[in-house]
């Protein structure tokens, strides 16, 4: 594979209208489950304003998510990283979801992190209520959102929800524009699934994040952290191969270089 590792480069052609030569507005953490290392946490926090951060959890995929004393061990957990303060949203209801007075914390939040579990569990009940309004808000004022495992995989709008090596597909929020992400990559072998999604629309870029690893998205450029690798693949078209580039942890590439990549794959050379 070919790819550009540099950034803010000429466009040797034209981009597509859907594709912002600006990257995305704010910063994303995508983590693809397991134990994550303390700095790949302490990173997120300090993407979100450090020791001003404002921090809002969304448990919503745990099955434990109800449980009042778990809520509160993790907003304890998260309390020792120092922020100014960390807040739990959290309802199994979209009535509660549409409420404007329920996603009003949000307004003023530097950081989201959304939990791991089943990512439908979050989509079924926030997609499409002010409370994702509020994430896309959120990142154009310059906020962070993360997630770990199923809060990695909500954060493509055409989102892998179950199902291996054949996926079922559902939809997920658009942080990360032109892609679609699996979590556990290597650890759970889900190279099949994520091409196989990818075969049903080319287009896109596949982002296959491992376990113990973060892939951290600013503007165009993405680094990856941790102890694992991300998986970037590429669906097989008319006129190339299916292909997968492996980022080893500190490799930094350029979002917009492949998202180009992807889009001159379904061209003649």
């Amino acid at each position: 594979i070919s790819v550009s590792y540099g950034f803010g480069e000429d466009t040797p052609r034209q981009l597509p209208r859907y594709i912002d030569p600006q990257g995305i507005q704010g910063a994303l953490m995508i983590a693809g489950g397991g134990e994550l290392e303390e700095n790949i946490l302490q990173r997120f926090v300090k993407l979100a304003g450090g020791n001003e951060a404002r921090i809002v959890l969304i448990p919503t995929a745990s099955h434990r998510a109800d449980d009042a004393e778990y809520l509160a061990t993790l907003s304890q957990r998260w309390q020792t990283r120092n922020p100014a303060s960390v807040a739990v949203l959290h309802t199994r209801s979209r009535d509660t979801a549409n409420r404007e007075s329920f996603s009003a914390m949000l307004q003023n939040a530097t950081g989201v992190w959304i939990g791991g579990g089943s990512q439908t569990r979050v989509t079924d009940i926030y997609v499409d209520t002010p409370v994702e309004r509020e994430l896309y808000a959120l990142l154009a004022r310059g906020g962070a959102i993360g997630g770990s495992s199923a809060g990695a995989a909500v954060q493509s709008r055409l989102m892998i929800a179950r199902g291996s090596p054949v996926a079922e597909i559902a939809t997920g929020f658009a942080l990360l524009p032109g892609s679609v992400i699996d979590q556990h990559f290597l650890a759970r072998k889900r190279r099949p699934r994520l091409l196989s999604v990818l075969d049903k629309h080319p287009q896109m870029i596949g982002l296959g994040v491992d376990e113990g690893t973060a892939l951290v998205v600013i503007n165009r450029r993405m680094e990856v952290m941790g102890r694992s690798t991300v998986s970037v693949c590429f669906a097989k078209t008319q006129y190339h191969k299916a292909s997968t580039l492996e980022l080893k942890p500190k490799t930094m590439v350029d979002l917009i270089a492949l998202r180009r990549q992807a889009y001159d794959r379904l061209h003649p050379p």
